[in-house]
């Protein structure tokens, strides 16, 4: 398997940069890193007009525009689940050095090697100020194995490979029709709250709303404080790299209500589900690429965007939730509609073979893309393979 060609392109930006510290040359570029979990590559309005099978279930008006304005990755490859291409990304090396499977957060291995360097560790040496918002999956079995610990100056995430976006309680895999929610403390005991921030719990974030909402006011608040230092004491000021990792869109399937409305019209639940939380994840890079402007970030920013490993289409092994109502507060993940968290459905690979978890294209084939003001006028708009 090709190195992934986004962690390429970063490696060789990294390799001419103790070049530049030292020439007349214009300023190292903002970077911001957007991973997606489990995106199908028939998910996507860009993918879908390709083949003219457009669809109102397809609610991506931002990564398409975002596409149309960069470069689409036509044949960008990755590991056919979640661990071995995050930690791919974080040190640049391929899953054989340092994973090929799954890896719970707290084994023994930490998904990465302890003594291995980090993107994040190099930025810092150009540098870079580092933060990491999402889902890390690259281990925690050691303080050296956090986000903290790799470089990055604050994370707030999860280590695991879910949680619920509600309670923050760890995501326990997917049950053969199961009706109850295995984080309602009335039926089942509360389990482990999987919610980090930097080098402590994120207790006072913890159940205050729909997670990717909390990402998204940290990502504010990161963009935020980097202008206010930028603007006050701009020699002191190095770039900016963001890795925003989405929950978006790893089971359990759930989404504001507002979302789900939008996508009534599907009578499949699991669907349904998929494509409100991926209309919800163009809403937020809408949000996040407006503040870069509204910062006068973007013309000097570096946007790559990719996915983990492709859709998954899997047995839904059951129905989803849809009888806890709509009144559910926010530290419950009972009462916000319909919540899907049986099997593994609801994507679509099309025209692909296979999914999440084949070594088809399905699996390791995946949406990818650069853009922003970094990128040179001649190449915005074009397609590479």
């Amino acid at each position: 398997m090709l190195p992934a060609f986004p962690t390429l392109l970063l490696l060789l930006l990294l390799s001419t940069l103790s070049t530049l510290s030292t020439l007349a040359q214009p300023p190292l570029p903002h970077i911001l890193f957007v991973l997606v979990d489990d995106w199908g590559w028939s998910d996507v309005g860009y993918h879908r007009k390709e083949t003219n099978t457009s669809s109102p279930e397809i609610v991506t008006p931002t990564i398409d525009t975002l596409v149309s304005n960069g470069v689409e990755f036509n044949r960008h490859y990755v590991h056919m689940t979640c661990t071995p291409s995050r930690a791919s990304f974080q040190t640049g090396r391929l899953p054989i050095h340092t994973l090929t499977k799954l890896a719970g957060p707290c084994d023994k291995n930490g998904a990465i090697p302890r003594n291995m360097t980090g993107i994040a560790q190099q930025l810092k040496k150009a540098g870079y100020h580092t933060h990491q918002v999402g889902k890390w999956d690259c281990g925690m079995a050691t303080p050296k194995h956090t986000p903290k610990g790799r470089g990055y100056d604050t994370s707030l995430n999860y280590f695991g490979h879910g949680n619920w976006m509600f309670s923050e309680v760890e995501w326990g895999g997917s049950e053969k029709h199961r009706n109850e929610f295995p984080t309602d403390p009335s039926i089942v005991p509360k389990g482990i709250v999987d919610f980090w921030d930097t080098d402590q719990p994120a207790h006072h974030l913890n159940g205050t709303g729909y997670e990717e909402y909390i990402f998204r006011d940290r990502i504010q608040l990161i963009l935020k404080n980097y202008n206010h230092t930028r603007t006050n004491n701009p020699s002191g000021t190095g770039p900016l790299f963001l890795n925003y990792d989405s929950k978006i869109a790893h089971y359990p399937l759930q989404a504001p209500l507002e979302y789900q409305e939008k996508f009534s019209f599907i009578q499949e639940n699991n669907r349904k589900m998929y494509h409100a939380m991926i209309h919800f994840l163009d809403d937020q890079l809408a949000n996040i690429t407006d503040s870069f402007k509204e910062y006068g970030l973007w013309d000097n920013t570096l946007m790559i965007v990719s996915s983990d490993n492709g859709g998954y289409v899997k047995n839904p092994l059951g129905g989803c939730n849809t009888t806890s109502g709509t009144k559910g507060g926010d530290q419950e993940d009972v009462g916000h509609g319909t919540t899907c968290f049986n099997g593994e459905a609801g994507a679509n690979n099309w025209p692909l073979r296979g999914g999440k978890y084949s070594s088809f294209e399905g699996g390791i084939r995946v949406n990818a893309f650069a853009s922003g003001g970094y990128l040179p006028t001649a190449v915005r708009g074009t397609k590479l393979e």
